[in-house]
């Protein structure tokens, strides 16, 4: 009988140590290598896993670092958005609590904020709720009907002033003036020696010859905060707002010329950039140069009339204008 032939193909007479070492081989492998055979070692395995957490980390600290620094600059912005309404502006009863805000989130940002979502989340709180108070102060909630407060006085104050009463208008290009209805030319004086006067066309609310009309000269800041009303009943009808005086800051410019709660603001001065040389001023070395008007503000809003006041800063002599009217 011939022998059996034996297989070309060798066998191993221990698997289990062979295995062994196919599995130790795999563990060693570079990263990209380690897909060889259908599935990796367990080594190689846990030995990936274990990079996980440390990139994770270092990512999420990366992101939370770039949230944190977009938060800071817009945090920046609303400050510096306060300081420039702090002196002047609409307000409401929450000047304290934005005062409050200010501070903690000076604070906040002096402070080494850990790259977590936590130190984002809590910053991000301060500047909406800063961003909030700061839109209340701009553009105050507007009421549904007339103010509730009256002047303290019913008292005129204010300069002497030259009104002339001229026939009504047809029509009108501003809701200062009313169709069909009374109307007056104020003189307003725009230096103090009164060389330049401004006329101001409007119909007076409460006395046709308009008696109640008062004109303020006065310096900044004035220590008075403004809001919106809705058009009272009583008075001549248009689709325009009104814009009153809400509060009067003690021993304030405005407290001291006579200026009360409830006065109503029709014209305001304001200074804007000036009409543009001509070319060849320009060549010359010419500038515009900064003038001052007068803005009528009925239908405007509190926070319109608000910058056109801050405006007189870049006035020469820093003196502004104020056309107000006190209801009876």
């Amino acid at each position: 009988m011939k022998p059996r032939a034996r297989s070309a193909r060798p066998h191993c007479r221990h698997p289990s140590k062979c295995l062994g070492a196919l599995f130790a081989c795999l563990a060693v492998l570079p990263h990209g290598h380690q897909n060889l055979v259908g599935a990796r070692s367990p080594l190689a395995i846990s030995r990936w896993r274990s990079l996980l957490p440390r990139q994770s980390q270092a990512s999420g600290e990366a992101l939370w670092q770039e949230a944190l620094q977009a938060e800071r600059s817009r945090s920046e912005l609303l400050l510096g958005k306060f300081e420039d309404l702090e002196g002047l502006g609409a307000a409401d009863d929450a000047q304290d609590r934005r005062s409050s805000l200010k501070e903690e989130l000076s604070g906040l940002l002096k402070e080494e904020l850990p790259k977590t979502q936590a130190a984002f989340e809590k910053l991000k709180g301060y500047n909406d709720e800063l961003d909030e108070a700061l839109q209340l102060l701009q553009n105050p909630r507007r009421k549904t009907s007339a103010p509730s407060f009256v002047p303290t006085s019913g008292r005129l104050a204010g300069d002497p002033v030259t009104i002339d009463i001229l026939p009504p208008v047809r029509e009108t290009d501003g809701p200062a003036l009313v169709p069909g209805a009374a109307h007056v030319r104020v003189s307003l004086p725009l230096k103090d020696n009164s060389e330049l006067m401004w006329g101001s066309d409007l119909t007076p609310l409460y006395e046709p010859t308009g008696a109640r009309l008062m004109c303020f000269t006065a310096f900044l800041p004035l220590g008075i905060r403004l809001v919106e009303v809705q058009r009272p009943l009583d008075v001549p009808r248009i689709d325009a707002d009104l814009v009153v005086v809400l509060s009067v800051d003690p021993k304030s410019e405005a407290e001291t010329l006579g200026i009360q709660v409830g006065d109503i603001v029709r014209a305001v001065s304001f200074v804007w950039a000036g009409p543009e040389p001509g070319w060849l001023d320009k060549m010359l070395g010419a500038e515009a140069m900064p003038m001052q008007q007068v803005m009528k503000c009925d239908g405007r809003s509190a926070a319109e009339v608000t910058e056109a006041l801050e405006s007189n800063r870049e006035n020469l002599d820093g003196r502004l204008v104020l056309l107000l009217e006190r209801p009876l």
